[in-house]
């Protein structure tokens, strides 16, 4: 019988199996996908340049074990962050007008972090009952960062993820990273888990199109949208505590497009992050020329991203060259390539969201939610790490925590 079987090699099944192979443990790694990595994948090809299609930037580097990593496996990294600018009615914010928003931007979130390691929680928008003229960018900026708008958010959830430093692009790709430290590992791809029992004398029994496998533990690291959709069946049914905890973390929404151009159409702006103020329940993020080259990446965020993805591809695109052309004019549409790159997770069986973000009053969900049940069943992911939330690293870490977890379970250890 195996000692532990992993299902999803994302960020932290990948990690789990490195940890219990370090360890000289029996285990199997499942993936209903036919790629390993998850919410961490590039596509290297389509635009001549990686484009990762979910997670991309090092946040806190000094404290991600992955900047290490990248270093070892000599991937480029940039080394600051990228200039943030704001565009409202047509044109770009500069001078003066710039400052004022981002000091505005920088005082919500720093309101929201003064709740600390209290124990007060609340609806973040519950904050700002007097809001400022530029509340719709903060808005953005805040769904930005939680896939979810602030009425919908746990201010004390938010308040405890560990922010500092700049966020670092990956130039090569933070999902090629993640699949190049799991170069080696067996991965059995395609196999997705269907039943899990879990209530037998001896161990953990986990059935797949593929056929039934047994061990002493599983280890799932799948999202909180999969949990809650019952695409597993559980025998018996997660108890209550754990149910809750998958409801009280429901994923939020970020999609992506990416567009090449013909040529620069964009004057000097290369290595920008442009927010453009399109009013309240929109928020858009602009990744312009990274690296220099003549390609933008569209992030849509929150409840109106879900929407826009349901449309396909085509129509992302066409709204994000929508946007650009507001603020550079229609000479864009004359130059963008036919080829482009397209993220959906919202609508993707195996994801069905960006990241997890608590519900108000619910922040301690994550610890819930990593709390193994009867040392049977372990749990990881970027939804289970309360300080490092919805990213990648978070994941990698739980996961290595998981895998500790249950080999001494195994082990008596």
């Amino acid at each position: 019988m195996l000692d532990v079987i992993i299902i999803g090699a994302g960020a932290a099944g990948l990690a789990a199996a490195r940890r219990l192979q370090d360890k000289s443990a029996t285990f199997r790694l499942l993936e209903a996908k036919g790629h390993i990595g998850g919410r961490a994948v590039t596509d290297t090809t389509t635009l001549g340049a990686p484009i990762d299609l979910g997670c991309h930037w090092l946040h806190s580097p000094a404290l991600n074990p992955l900047t290490p990593l990248a270093d070892r496996y000599g991937f480029h990294v940039k080394q600051s962050a990228e200039d943030f600018h704001v565009a409202q009615g047509g044109r770009l914010l500069a001078g003066a007008e710039l400052a004022e928003c981002l000091a505005y931007i920088e005082h919500c979130f720093d309101k929201i972090a003064a709740l600390g390691d209290g124990d007060h929680d609340c609806v973040v928008s519950e904050l700002f009952p007097f809001q400022g003229k530029w509340h719709d960018l903060f808005e953005s900026a805040f769904a930005a960062k939680q896939g979810m708008f602030t009425a919908e958010s746990s201010a004390l959830d938010f308040a405890r993820y560990v922010w500092e430093g700049d966020d670092l692009p990956v130039l090569d790709g933070l999902g090629a990273l993640i699949a190049r430290h799991a170069q080696g590992l067996p991965v059995g791809l395609n196999t997705p888990a269907t039943r899990i029992d879990w209530g037998g004398v001896s161990g953990v029994s986990v059935e797949t199109p593929r056929g039934t496998l047994e061990a002493r533990t599983a280890i799932l690291t799948i999202s909180t949208g999969v949990l809650a959709g019952e695409a597993i069946r559980f025998i018996p049914s997660l108890p209550d505590w754990k149910r809750q905890a998958i409801d009280d973390l429901p994923m939020g929404s970020c999609n992506k497009v990416a567009l090449g151009f013909t040529r620069n159409v964009f004057g000097d702006l290369s290595d920008v992050m442009l927010m453009p103020d399109l009013g309240p329940g929109q928020s858009v993020e602009l990744v312009m020329r990274e690296g220099g080259r003549d390609i933008v990446t569209a992030l849509f965020n929150g409840p109106a991203a879900k929407e826009l993805a349901a449309l396909g591809a085509q129509a992302n695109a066409d709204y994000a060259l929508s946007v650009l052309a507001g603020i550079f004019g229609n000479d864009v549409k004359q130059h963008v390539t036919a080829r482009l790159v397209f993220a959906d997770w919202d609508h993707d069986p195996y994801v069905r969201g960006c990241y997890a973000a608590a519900l108000p009053g619910r922040f301690f969900a994550r610890a819930e939610l990593a709390r193994p049940v009867e040392d049977r069943l372990f749990f990881a992911g970027e939804a289970t790490h309360d300080r490092f939330v919805g990213d990648v690293h978070g994941a990698h870490l739980r996961g290595e925590a998981a895998a500790d977890a249950a080999l001494a379970a195994v082990r008596g250890t």
